[in-house]
């Protein structure tokens, strides 16, 4: 890892140093303000650096970014989780629910259900408008799903119902969990045929092998679990009594898309990929989601429309599970830290932070050197032993922020970050215009 430089105390006004009894901000001589604007943005400009350091997942990234004021960090961090558009359902229409869950708790449970499809090819609602001028419904801004379930009286009634149903939705051009389960299978039949004859895999088998079209199939774990589970030497053994009534499960997978438009020709059921549905098509980010359970003659059927809309409005347009960050730490060697306690600090104290090394000073074995501050979790427990706490010194960076943000899967976080510093820029236009309207009247 390449060494962390000192921090520039003038820039920052100051650090955060770490004492027993917390966090206590230290002032230091600051830079002298901007005399203008542009003063102002050659500063930023110079100093302002953004540097990916881990991408855990394709769902995850860890960046940090240096040389910005903590109003600027945190109002990227609010825009990331309330202001960054995603497509998510907004009115249900429920034609016939007999099921136990009732109308507006079945409606919340839709709306909560993550659209594995790119906001920015869809218009915000109001956009278009009819002959009277009022806002209209086209493919451009609304995306249709149905649903449509009836339990049978055992699960072989229920699969024949199913089937049943199928062919009458395939007539009506809707489009299910399984009809694009079946045109994947076919697409990935068709490319490992070709590339027998090629020798090889393709890329986009490799990316299609990484994708995670189900929450079972998320860790290495979860598929050692699933293969245990579905191994031919396991019996199952049945928990239900003898005369309880079959129980339906209905999941996200019996959403009936109703592609509106010309919606069908870009969304390809064979799509693939973060955007454009996991297998295809739009379709919910995971197939597998529960969202009720019925009991024989048990109906739900209702329609569902998807609009654009923001986190602030509601929780379920967040494109991010998580967006936080964290002051950079500064971690310091006041004093050399040799031997046994050397090995009691890098091994318990701050594991990742420090390491030991070889040295022949004073007849001492090995001695501690910092090696990765970014591991650093400020913990306090070295304060214990008197003789490092007098050893070591730990702060903050004020000016320099590790952020951590999770999707829930519809963007890449990536594309989430360029979204939201396009959604701030935005708004930074915006309070410059008024300004300049505002000089304008004045004169």
């Amino acid at each position: 890892m390449a060494p962390i430089p000192e921090p520039d105390l003038t820039a920052t006004g100051g650090t955060y140093d770490v004492n027993e009894a917390g966090i206590e901000f230290r002032h230091a001589p600051a830079l002298t303000t901007p005399k203008d604007g542009t003063e102002f943005l050659t500063r930023m400009q110079n100093n302002l650096s953004l540097k990916v350091l881990d991408r855990p997942s394709k769902n995850e990234l860890v960046f940090e970014l240096v040389g910005v004021d903590i109003s600027f960090a945190n109002a990227l961090r609010r825009i990331m989780i309330a202001e960054v558009p995603t497509m998510a359902l907004e009115f249900v229409y429920m034609w016939n629910n007999s099921g136990l869950i009732h109308d507006e708790v079945l409606s919340h449970r839709l709306g909560l259900v993550p659209l594995n499809v790119d906001p920015r090819l869809f218009d915000e609602y109001g956009f278009d408008v009819d002959e009277d001028g009022n806002p209209a419904a086209t493919d451009r801004n609304t995306i249709v799903f149905r649903l449509n379930v009836t339990c049978g009286r055992t699960a072989k009634e229920d699969e024949k119902i199913r089937k049943k149903m199928e062919v009458k939705w395939k007539n009506e051009g809707l489009v299910s969990g399984y009809d694009v389960a079946e045109a994947q299978k076919s697409k990935k039949e068709k490319k490992k045929s070709s590339s027998r004859g090629r020798g090889g895999k393709t890329n986009d088998d490799e990316m299609e092998d990484n994708l995670e079209p189900s929450v079972m199939n998320l860790s290495i774990a979860d598929r050692a679990a699933a293969d245990a589970v579905s191994s031919p030497n396991v019996q199952p053994t049945p928990i239900d009594s003898p005369h309880r009534p079959f129980t339906k499960h209905v999941y996200t997978r019996d959403f009936l898309w109703a592609p509106q438009g010309d919606q069908l020709s870009r969304f390809p059921l064979h799509s693939s990929g973060v955007g454009s549905g996991v297998g295809g098509g739009i379709r919910p980010l995971h197939e597998d989601i529960l969202i009720a359970k019925l009991r024989p003659g048990q109906v739900i059927e209702l329609e569902a429309h998807a609009r654009k809309g923001v986190g602030k409005d509601h929780a379920k347009f967040s494109p991010v599970a998580t967006a936080s960050y964290r002051l950079m730490p500064h971690v310091e060697i006041l004093k050399p830290v040799y031997d046994e306690l050397a090995e009691e600090l890098v091994n318990w104290f701050e594991p990742g932070v420090f390491k030991c090394e070889p040295t022949d000073e004073d007849g001492h074995r090995i001695k501690a050197v910092v090696v990765n501050p970014y591991a650093c979790t400020m913990s306090r427990n070295y304060m214990r032993n008197p003789i490092l706490k007098e050893s070591i010194k730990m702060s903050r960076i004020p000016n320099h922020f590790i952020f951590s943000v999770e999707s829930v899967g519809m963007m890449e976080p990536a594309v989430i970050v360029a979204e939201a510093l396009k959604v701030l820029k935005e708004k930074c236009e915006r309070v410059s215009g008024l300004a300049d309207d505002a000089l304008a009247m004045g004169e």
